[in-house]
């Protein structure tokens, strides 16, 4: 080879690795720029962290909701348990007596005709009882059911207080028990059933009248703007502990059909009614124990208060017109 042409390939040689070299070099700082880049933007790293994040909180919100619903079905199945066994042992009674009663006469125990009479008078009463308990029982499963459909409407509270009042101050003072109404100051209105409210608050009333022997029973009202709810407080000096009696079943199985005179609902099937009928009014009822206000009595340290809490409803002029017409 001459000199020219070894001048020629060293010229190459070296042109070739400087393009090599440099488009290497080049390549790698593309990579390295392109790499900070990528680190610098925080969105490209957000973005599938933030799909992470909101697929995470919604599947804790449908744990959240599951753990909700679960918690609402196993309360109602205690609720519908605790009702049927409630039921039964009201059922018992009358009809254990009822049966006794019959076996006396079938047996020939009478001593005369007269007692046999007697005893078939007495059945009658228990199956007459035994009817109007299980009446009750059919009345408040066809409304949950929506056989019996409720009438939701706008109640005067006044007059629906005054009306209860009416239909209980005499079974009170023939007990020397003294019920006071204390009405609310203006012109109140909640949403509910009028005669299914009314039959809440008479049976609520009851329980207070049947389980004192003395003693004042306070019927007011109370508003919660808060909630938008108004609220009837019924005032007793009775134990809190009645409200909460125990299931003996077996108790009505020693009961002599002689010994039972009258058959009525014992105060926690009453309030078991009571809450069905509250739930399906959108209601609620509250138990509570309160400081001692009401009595003269300074040994009865508290009293229980039952609480209704019912929606209140504002109306417009012509809508309470109609109203109070109805």
């Amino acid at each position: 080879m001459s000199w020219n042409e070894w001048v020629y390939l060293l010229f190459g040689l070296f042109l070739g690795l400087s393009l090599g070299l440099g488009g290497r070099w080049w390549l790698d700082k593309s990579k390295r720029s392109l790499t900070a880049n990528n680190a610098n933007d925080p969105t490209l790293e957000q973005k599938p962290l933030t799909a992470d994040r909101n697929e995470i909180l919604a599947l804790q919100s449908q744990l959240q909701q599951s753990q909700i619903a679960y918690q609402l079905a196993r309360e109602m199945c205690q609720f519908k348990a605790g009702f049927l066994t409630r039921t039964a042992h009201e059922l018992r009674s009358p009809l254990n007596s009822l049966i006794g009663l019959h076996q006396l006469i079938l047996s020939d125990l009478c001593d005369d005709p007269a007692e046999e009479r007697t005893f078939i008078a007495q059945a009658h009463q228990s199956a007459l009882k035994l009817m109007n308990l299980m009446d009750r029982v059919i009345d408040v499963s066809r409304l949950e059911h929506g056989r019996s459909p409720l009438e939701i409407q706008p109640v005067n509270l006044a007059g629906l207080l005054t009306d209860v009042y009416n239909s209980t101050y005499l079974i009170a003072a023939n007990r020397n028990l003294r019920l006071q109404l204390s009405l609310p100051e203006t012109e109140t209105y909640v949403l509910a059933d009028p005669r299914w409210l009314r039959q809440v608050a008479i049976d609520l009333l009851d329980i207070c009248l049947t389980q004192m022997q003395e003693g004042n029973i306070l019927v007011s009202t109370n508003s919660d703007l808060a909630t938008n709810e108004m609220a009837i407080c019924i005032d007793a000096e009775l134990p809190h502990r009645i409200l909460s009696d125990s299931i003996d079943v077996s108790q009505s199985d020693r009961i002599s059909p002689l010994e039972i005179k009258d058959f009525t609902f014992s105060p926690g099937m009453i309030l078991l009614l009571t809450q069905t009928l509250l739930d399906l009014m959108h209601c609620r009822l509250e138990i509570l124990s309160m400081p001692n206000s009401i009595s003269i009595d300074e040994e009865n340290e508290s009293y229980t208060r039952l609480q209704l809490m019912i929606p209140l409803v504002t109306l417009e002029p012509e809508t309470v017109s109609e109203a109070t017409e109805n």
